[in-house]
């Protein structure tokens, strides 16, 4: 009875291990089953690009590039062009309003060109102790004057903003840095009639009674004549030369302005005219 119990036993723990063999083998077949399959997936095989289709990437990139170039180019020179169009409006404006200030201080100057000349007249005839309430009215008019001062905000504009470029008329762009060159040489002239004025006016404190002079300016900041025969500070010989030399060189120097003046004028009329005709603005 003892030995079949040992037998008995013997043979359960021979089954025992025969199972528990088999249950390894299949966990570790699963195992690398798994394994395996998730290697298979994770690592797709896939199939090399042939030419062509790189050279289609290639075109469909190109192109994509070359049309926003392109839209770009469109665009700026759209933007380009209205741009041009207020800068040429903007400019025939200033060159109007250049115009009327040049016509009106021609007026002026040319006015004043002929009290000089009679003030050197009076001298020359050596009676201006007899008619000094004229001769201080041509004293105090020779002296006065306004410089020019252009409308600038056009071509201040076009250079800060470095617009000059969107100016695509040529003939147009010649003109206006023509225009705008030749105004210097009015500043130079009017540099040089200060000067000249200076001297003048050097002179003209030991003549002219300052009392007096004061009483001619009104509130309107012009000149009014006086009445009577007002005494002069100094009257000699030498010292009324002298103011009418300096006289004429007043009149000397501000010719040459008016002349300049005029010159100006005319190549304002010209450049107007010009740039009407190219872009075809009408008159208001």
């Amino acid at each position: 009875m003892k030995k079949e119990k040992q037998k008995a036993h013997e043979v359960y723990e021979i089954i025992a291990r025969e199972n528990l063999k088999n249950r390894r083998n299949q966990t570790s077949n699963i195992d690398k089953s798994e394994i395996q399959n998730m290697e298979v997936h994770h690592h797709p095989k896939e199939g090399k690009k042939r030419f062509k289709e790189y050279f289609l990437e290639f075109i469909m990139i190109f192109l994509a590039v070359t049309l926003g170039f392109i839209a770009e180019n469109i665009r700026e020179n759209i933007s380009d062009h209205q741009k041009e169009t207020e800068l040429i409006q903007s400019l025939v404006k200033d060159l109007e309003d250049d115009g009327a200030t040049i016509k009106a201080q021609l007026k002026v100057s040319k006015e004043r060109l002929l009290y000089s000349d009679s003030l050197i007249e009076l001298v020359h005839q050596g009676n201006v102790p007899d008619k000094t309430a004229e001769f201080y009215y041509y004293g105090r008019m020779t002296a006065r004057w306004t410089s020019f001062s252009n409308n600038s905000r056009s071509i201040d504009e076009m250079k800060n903003g470095g617009l000059f470029r969107v100016i695509r008329n040529n003939n147009v762009a010649a003109s206006i840095m023509a225009y705008y060159a030749f105004i210097p040489q009015i500043k130079n002239l009017e540099d040089r009639q200060i000067i000249v004025d200076n001297e003048y006016r050097k002179i003209a404190v030991q003549v002219f009674d300052p009392y007096i002079f004061n009483h001619m300016l009104n509130t309107a900041d012009t000149i009014d004549r006086i009445t009577g025969n007002p005494l002069l500070l100094k009257n000699d010989k030498e010292t009324l030369n002298n103011l009418a030399g300096w006289a004429h060189y007043t009149i000397a120097n501000r010719s040459a302005i008016n002349e300049a003046k005029e010159q100006l004028f005319a190549k304002g009329e010209e450049l107007i005219a010009l740039i009407k005709k190219e872009y075809r603005l009408k008159d208001e």
